[in-house]
């Protein structure tokens, strides 16, 4: 084949991709844009819109960013929000809820029988009330509002790379709680019509981003746009990761890497003691850094900081409960099961339902709810 003729072909083959996909994506926004049947949730104060029940089919977060969707798995998403915003299935105000959930989004995410909350409540046989929706707020929130008054146990967990940011700073102490409070106290307007309509371009960053990441996918292995990576693992299998894990394989791996977030946790620990409230804190690990040891070799970018096992054995050291999930999460993918879904940064039903088996252990094991 001459330089000239091949030149033409791929061409033409290009151009022919570029058009079926535009055609496809861009007039038919299959698949690039999330279902609207999503139960909103305010920008502002992370809670849902009341009293809502949904059950819509989606991709998981990696493969929407990414834009590779042939690579994704299509889930049923059951969602149910309470009479306050929070993801909680069977609510009800005459209940006392002995133990609280807070954090990211890894407390919002699988269905509703899924969810932490629920599977937590399941082991213990007791009202457990989810009650994320800010994260690092979500302590501060608790501190300052109604669902502290039958609380035993606030179980607080959050994902490695929110940990390794400047966020858990104690220095910010007054700012969360002076935010927080105006989020307890701010009432959304959930009628409100939304006057914005929105158009779709046949050309846009959506299709420019799908093309390109599925070209490069088609040519290298990986996407080249946003935020996803792809390794190998020693099986064969791809890792599909968000590459903001990386974050804790820059740590040098000293004390000074896990003294902020120490500190910050330990504050929060010492407040709800005061009330009469167990703290147990969940630091949930990143995916890459879950699946570190099964990556082949030449794919390992730095050492392994062991953050997670650090940050929990300081914090043990501070009087906080504090769970190591990193071993127990290693050990499963050793023997051949995922513990975090392919396409998606957040953890699937097995890894919910080890942590919650652990949280379960040391409330059991405390007695923190005699």
């Amino acid at each position: 084949m001459s330089y000239k003729y091949f030149v033409k072909v791929f061409t033409i083959a290009i151009i022919s991709f570029l058009i079926f996909h535009i055609i496809l994506y861009g007039f038919t926004g299959e698949a690039l844009s999330l279902p609207d049947k999503f139960i909103k949730r305010s920008a502002y104060t992370g809670r849902h819109e009341p009293q809502r029940h949904i059950e819509v089919t989606a991709f998981g977060d990696l493969a929407r960013l990414s834009y590779l969707y042939r690579l994704g798995v299509r889930r049923k998403v059951v969602d149910t929000s309470d009479q306050n915003g929070y993801l909680n299935k069977d609510y009800n105000d005459n209940l006392t809820y002995p133990v609280l959930t807070v954090g990211d989004s890894f407390m919002l995410c699988n269905n509703d029988d899924e969810r932490f909350s629920m599977l937590l409540q399941n082991k213990l046989n007791i009202n457990c009330y989810n009650a994320a929706a800010n994260g690092v707020l979500d302590p501060f929130s608790f501190l300052q509002g109604d669902l502290m008054k039958n609380a035993k146990v606030l179980v607080w967990e959050s994902v490695e790379r929110n940990i390794n940011n400047d966020s858990f700073n104690i220095g910010k102490v007054d700012f969360y709680y002076s935010a927080s409070k105006k989020k307890n106290e701010y009432e959304e307007n959930w009628g409100k019509k939304n006057t914005s309509h929105k158009q779709l371009a046949v050309v846009n960053s959506s299709n420019i981003k799908f093309l390109v990441n599925n070209l490069s996918y088609n040519i290298t292995g990986k996407p080249v746009l946003d935020k996803v990576d792809i390794v190998k693992l020693k099986n064969g299998r791809d890792l599909m990761f968000f590459q903001d894990d990386l974050v804790s394989f820059n740590k040098t791996g000293d004390f000074e890497d896990v003294c902020q977030p120490v500190a910050f946790i330990s504050y929060i620990n010492e407040q709800l003691k005061a009330k009469g409230i167990t703290l147990i804190f969940l630091a949930v690990p990143d995916k890459f850094n879950a699946y570190y040891d099964e990556i082949v070799e030449e794919q390992k970018t730095k050492k392994d900081p062991h953050f997670i096992e650090r940050l929990t054995s300081e914090l043990q050291k501070n009087n906080v409960i504090a769970i190591n999930l990193i071993d127990p999460f290693r050990n499963e993918i050793r023997e051949g099961r995922d513990v975090y879904y392919f396409d998606d940064t957040h953890w699937n039903g097995e890894g919910a339902e080890i942590a919650a088996g652990l949280v379960a252990q040391e409330i059991i094991k405390g007695k923190l709810l005699d």
